[in-house]
């Protein structure tokens, strides 16, 4: 299901973080191979100099920050907000005000799409037991996990209600190695990473939930709908074995999230 036009400028948000540098590298790539008419990374932190990308360092929970960044945007790859369990003080600016002023910010402007980094605490509640696919409920393990449903249902309402599609990604672990035992279940490459945001920039949808997850049968997650969308994943995670693996086992696929304690702000 592949849309007719490839998003010819691009806002990247969270452009320092791990993912972000993954996905800064592979940007900068067709933008040099002039498949991209331009891109724009933004970041609170200093980010890697990608040559011909506009480079915006400030942070984006500020509403006009925001519409400022999204303007001229045919697409966004939202990766920016804290990516762990915090306090709420910490979350609501980062994860729950920047997400609604940018989806705001994408309907002002006629942006095209926002590729959304939900993640698989937004579901860490499930058991570890019971395979889920992209129609299963939020069931978030984390204050964290909680602002990613939030974002999925923003997207959801302002799919429905605009014209901006939103494509939701549950990353699993993304990491260069699989370190933990769970890993196996969640584990997605940085390479399939990129084909999944690939999918993200050209498909043909108006909402949908996948999972960030390479080829695994064996995953928590049925992700037969990011393959009807054209997700191909070609690495399996037994191929990234780090020297030693944490063995721990958990109750509930959220790993050890569930098991956080709410503190009193």
């Amino acid at each position: 299901m592949k849309d007719s036009v490839y998003p010819q400028k691009i806002l990247l948000t969270g452009a320092a973080g791990g993912l972000g540098q993954v996905a800064a590298r592979h940007l900068g790539r067709m933008l040099r191979r002039g498949d991209l008419a331009g891109l724009r990374m933004a970041d609170i932190n200093p980010m890697e100099e990608v040559e011909g990308a506009e480079i915006v360092q400030t942070p984006i929970s500020e509403r006009d920050v925001i519409f400022d960044l999204v303007e001229d945007m045919d697409a966004v790859i939202h990766l920016s907000g804290i990516s762990g369990e915090s306090d709420w003080a910490s979350l609501i600016p980062s994860n729950l005000a920047a997400t609604a002023h940018l989806w705001d910010a994408a309907f002002a402007h006629g942006t095209d799409r926002i590729l959304f980094a939900s993640s698989n605490h937004a579901v860490g509640m499930y058991p570890v037991e019971q395979r889920i696919d992209d129609t299963a409920a939020p069931r978030p393990d984390s204050r964290y996990g909680l602002t990613k449903a939030f974002g999925e249902q923003l997207g959801a309402l302002y799919a429905v209600k605009t014209p901006v599609r939103s494509f939701c990604m549950r990353i699993g672990s993304c990491f260069a190695q699989v370190t933990a035992r769970r890993h196996l279940k969640t584990f997605q490459s940085h390479a399939d990473f990129l084909r999944m945001i690939e999918t993200g920039l050209t498909a043909d949808y108006r909402h949908e939930v996948v999972y960030g997850i390479s080829d695994n049968d064996d995953s928590f997650w049925d992700n037969r709908n990011a393959l009807r969308l054209g997700y191909t994943p070609r690495d399996k995670p037994q191929d990234f074995l780090a020297e030693e693996i944490d063995q721990t086992e958990h109750r509930l696929q959220g790993g050890e999230f569930p098991d956080l304690p709410l503190s009193r702000d």
